[in-house]
């Protein structure tokens, strides 16, 4: 009989916190009218707090699924394939259906299914690291830490130019290769694997001290209506709020700080929230778009509508994960 693999509660951790931001992203039209500057960069900030959740979604990816034995690459394709693709048909049959019945046009639908007006765009591009991910796998594998430092110092250089807006540099200097969300899940998995030269508080601190400027830096280029953030996925500030909550999150973990939680009722809610989070990715969409009808266009009811809307989530993938021959369907 086969051990069941222990799970890492850290990834799980970033894993939960990464849906409610995803969550966070789609919510912040529940807060009501704004109607003065401290409400507006209120709103700004919990808004901009979400955008880092794809990136930790990636960055979990990478860590757990590079530097690995893959002798079938059929077998590894069918699996992380099998994962994706099944919740996503049953996902968007029922976006769609919804989208149909509020008096959607066709057209409109149609790129809701591409990803361009919606939250699936995410789902295009797992399908295209994944495509990726066995050729990164084993450049990690053959060249390791100074590999990943290679790739990774590229990727950076190739963040600023997208955060000034000035990649490509010239037509025929192709760095497209190292480009884009691809390098989120090496950055996890280098993260995970990274010995640091200082002790597990002080990188600890680092991450946090990352996260709470790169943060504040993102929010104030957001207020300023700047063009640097047009990319909001691919850009410095994102790069380093990924990498300071993934270093923050995890070196908490192995200063056993979350030992008091793990077998508690908040270990289990994170635990639940992390395994139902891709069903939740879509879920929550249903979710919203049903409230958006129902919204009480104040402030004081939105911790409320939050709640509900992160329960609501969570409950129609939980449900029906437990129903037979449905499970496959779940995102769970």
């Amino acid at each position: 009989m086969k051990a069941k693999k222990e799970r890492i509660f850290y990834y799980d951790a970033l894993r939960a916190f990464a849906i409610i931001a995803v969550i966070i992203c789609h919510v912040d039209h529940f807060f009501g009218p704004l109607t003065s500057t401290t409400q507006v960069v209120a709103q700004m900030a919990f808004h901009d707090i979400g955008r880092i959740g794809v990136p930790i979604f990636l960055m979990i990816s990478g860590a757990l699924l590079l530097n690995r034995e893959y002798p079938d690459l059929g077998q590894f394709l069918k699996k992380r394939f099998a994962r994706i693709i099944y919740p996503f048909i049953f996902w968007i049959i029922l976006i769609l259906g919804q989208l149909y019945y509020y008096g959607y046009n066709t057209g409109f639908m149609w790129k809701v299914f591409i990803g361009e007006p919606s939250i699936t765009w995410y789902f295009w591009v797992l399908i295209g690291i994944y495509l990726f991910l066995p050729v990164l796998n084993s450049f990690v594998k053959e060249y390791g830490e100074k590999g990943l430092e290679y790739f990774l110092a590229i990727w950076f250089i190739i963040m600023i130019l997208k955060t000034f807006d000035s990649y490509p540099l010239w037509s025929y200097f192709d760095l497209s290769y190292f480009a884009g969300y691809v390098g989120y899940p090496v950055l996890g998995y280098y993260l995970a694997n990274k010995k640091f030269k200082m002790s597990d508080a002080k990188v600890c601190l680092l991450g946090f001290v990352t996260l709470l400027v790169s943060f504040s830096v993102f929010v104030y280029l957001n207020y300023q209506s700047s063009n640097m953030i047009s990319l909001i996925y691919q850009n410095v500030p994102i790069v380093f709020m990924g990498t300071g909550l993934f270093l923050f999150v995890q070196y908490l973990d192995k200063l056993n700080r979350f030992d008091s939680i793990k077998n508690n009722f908040i270990g289990k809610i994170i635990l639940s929230l992390s395994l139902y989070s891709y069903g939740m990715y879509f879920s929550h969409v249903l979710v919203v778009k049903f409230l958006s009808y129902h919204n009480p266009q104040t402030h004081m009811m939105f911790p409320v509508m939050f709640v509900v809307i992160i329960f609501l989530s969570w409950l129609m993938p939980y449900v029906l994960s437990k129903i037979p021959y449905i499970k496959i369907f779940s995102g769970a």
